[in-house]
């Protein structure tokens, strides 16, 4: 924290452990990055303190919303004309303790308002104990203000992981301005207007993985509503410069055998397991296994082969399974490697091109804290992921509205160590060597279709400095004769909208399932910037409720005690009400509000009469009307859960926690 009135350094210095450690890192392997990391530092603790300060608001930790009153400049008030001289406009205020000037007053201004208590706040956030005035400028200074007022077990670790975030993200934001620049410079040469053609360019002569990958790498900032969303926790700064989003090496997957009999493997549909099909795609995989286990007079029919992530081998699997690789339970064939490039999740990797001109996506155990959880996956995720890929190919296929507009990228084929003895470390030794092969994109789309994350359209294009979302919204105009940014915007969403709603709702109120339909977890195509198709991805985070799915006759029949199968109706809409509402089409219309000057009310009254027809198309069936009531009431609520972040770091040991957040689909009634 600093007291007010200081004069900034002229020069940024690290101000905790993490930050010191990645200067002093690049300093040593990376020189040209090091002056423009701490360039970089004070954007970077800005960023991720106002996501943990709407992080806060929207979960209403300590009455940090519900507690708060709000102060305009300009008021005939002490308080008033005190913040009025840092900022005008409207603040928030809020008092811990007792009376202002008593304990401690929290005050920062509002920039925006969405819909979910979606807060943006502003500069400069600032504390008031007594006459004292403290100017708050990291997330480690909000902590350490607030923890005395509002008491958590998890607020030292919590602060570390921001404090980890921070580095991570100034690192990110020093390594994407660097390729920013190299994108003007391509876009120049090859006559490119903005980011979108530049990507059209690149589709024309590569395949539509490495489009996605390209808008995946715009995701500098990662998950948009974590505070810690370009967290690592766990890696050290050479493995970031190695292996994270803005890396411009390949990371090689190294082959893992693992004896048959101590292992949990799905097979794809033609029988072949992980390592039949990777090494089936991959000759030079197989020559190098087969000479590997010649030398060591050791037949490789006893054994499955699983691709795991080189930082997860180097940290995890040998130090966890030594005793394994001794016995020869466990062999790493370190000759057998494939080279991938990462996607935004940082352990789904895109492999290179095979002999056969395929690209695979490998998603691989990497034991590291990103985001709410560690990124191992469980023997649940990769032995159920094919057998869901099914079902819902199924559901897809017998739905005339959703069959031409929905894709899924299948999970071909999983696998994942099978430990000889339950013990405290038997779930770490499971996930420690799983992985799934996922379908590539190429499969699925056609070459007019431009393949877009989610995760990208909220990022700064490097183009034109706007965004991607703004990008494409121009050229929707264009497309659809609207020469206003804002009612090119507005009729952009209900197109967006029109696409994502019916597959959640058919999906949830019919079936029993609710996709984890977030930004991070969807790719829209588009051609000529029209919304054309969704590109769904992951189950490991869907649920299912099967009373629901059971009724069409369709059977399931996953690995036994898995998260992702539910007997609580709740807990399946909650995933869905959270995920498509709030994380993905809260966001986008947040967006549109604020660069497009779109007004957020008539697009939420036409997603709530899409809703309302959708549901009413499937009360039709005599059989669904119980559900849809069910469903409806739900959904036009005056709240909706969302997840709450900042309360499971908080409290680690709690699990997954959802608060109420006010509904726009109820205030859109009015």
């Amino acid at each position: 924290m600093r007291h007010l009135p200081d004069v900034a350094p002229a020069e940024v210095e690290p101000r905790t452990a993490e930050e010191l450690r990645m200067h002093q890192a690049l300093q040593a392997n990376a020189p040209r990055y090091a002056g423009a990391f701490l360039e970089q530092l004070p954007r970077a603790r800005t960023v991720v303190l106002h996501r943990l300060l709407a992080a806060l608001w929207r979960e209403d930790i300590g009455e940090i919303r519900t507690s708060n009153r709000r102060v305009e400049a300009g008021e005939h008030s002490v308080l008033a004309t005190l913040l009025g001289n840092f900022r005008p406009g409207t603040w928030s205020v809020r008092q811990f303790g007792g009376e202002i000037g008593a304990t401690a007053t929290l005050a920062f201004p509002i920039r925006a308002e969405h819909a979910f208590h979606n807060v943006k706040p502003g500069d400069p956030v600032l504390g008031v104990r007594a006459a004292d005035i403290i100017a708050i400028q990291s997330p480690g200074d909000l902590v350490e203000f607030l923890a005395e007022y509002v008491p958590a077990p998890g607020w030292r670790s919590f602060t570390v992981e921001l404090a980890d975030t921070v580095a991570n993200l100034a690192l990110a934001y020093t390594r994407c301005e660097e390729q920013r620049l190299a994108l003007r410079r391509a876009a120049t040469e090859l006559g490119a207007p903005d980011t979108i053609s530049l990507a059209q360019h690149l589709a024309a002569r590569e395949a539509p993985e490495d489009v996605m990958v390209f808008f995946e790498r715009l995701n500098t900032e990662g998950h948009n509503l974590h505070p810690c969303g370009r967290g690592r926790l766990g890696m050290q700064p050479a493995d970031l410069l190695r292996h994270d989003l803005e890396s411009q090496t390949f990371t090689d997957l190294i082959l893992v055998a693992i004896r048959r009999d101590r292992v949990e493997s799905t097979p794809d549909e033609q029988g072949r397991d992980v390592g039949q099909l990777l090494r089936g795609e991959y000759p030079k995989l197989d020559g190098a296994v087969r000479a590997h286990f010649q030398r060591y007079q050791l037949d490789p029919a006893d054994y499955l082969f699983v691709p795991v992530h080189p930082w997860q081998l180097v940290q995890v699997v040998y130090p966890l399974l030594a005793g394994e690789i001794a016995a020869g339970t466990v062999v790493p064939v370190l000759p057998a490697r494939l080279a991938g490039v990462p996607t935004s999740s940082l352990r789904t990797l895109l492999t290179e091109r095979s002999p056969a001109g395929r690209r695979l996506l490998v998603k691989t155990a990497l034991d590291t804290l990103i985001g709410s959880t560690r990124r191992s996956i469980s023997a649940h995720t990769t032995n159920n992921g094919p057998v869901y890929s099914r079902l819902l190919r199924q559901v897809i296929d017998r739905e005339p509205t959703l069959v031409d507009r929905i894709v899924l990228l299948d999970e071909l084929a999983g696998a994942s160590y099978r430990p000889a003895a339950q013990d405290d470390k038997s779930d770490r030794r499971s996930r420690a060597l799983s992985a799934l092969i996922r379908r590539e994109l190429s499969a699925y789309l056609q070459p007019a279709e431009l393949p877009v994350p989610g995760c990208a359209l909220p990022a700064r294009a490097p183009v034109t400095d706007s965004t991607v979302l703004v990008e494409l919204v121009t050229r929707y105009g264009r497309t659809r004769g609207e020469a206003e940014l804002q009612t090119a915007g507005l009729r952009f969403a209900q197109e967006y909208a029109a696409l994502l709603l019916p597959v959640s709702m058919i999906l949830m109120t019919k079936y029993g399932i609710a996709v984890e339909a977030h930004l991070q977890n969807c790719i829209f195509t588009f051609v000529d910037a029209v919304p054309t198709r969704l590109v769904l991805r992951d189950w490991g985070g869907m649920r299912i409720y099967p009373p629901r799915l059971r009724r069409h006759g369709l059977s399931l029949a996953p690995r036994p005690g898995a998260v992702t199968v539910t007997d609580d109706v709740h807990v399946m809409r909650a995933k869905m009400l959270y995920t498509v509402l709030s994380n993905h089409l809260g966001e986008i219309i947040a967006h549109l509000v604020t660069r497009c000057g779109v007004d957020p009310r008539p697009v939420w009254r036409g997603i709530r009469a899409r809703l309302a027809q959708l549901l009413t198309d499937l009360e039709a069936d005599p059989a669904l009307r119980e559900d849809v009531a069910a469903d409806r009431a739900a959904l036009f609520a005056p709240t909706l859960p969302v997840k709450a972040f900042a309360r499971m770091r908080l409290d680690p040991a709690s699990g997954d926690q959802y608060v109420p957040v006010s509904n726009p689909l109820h205030e859109a009634c009015r």
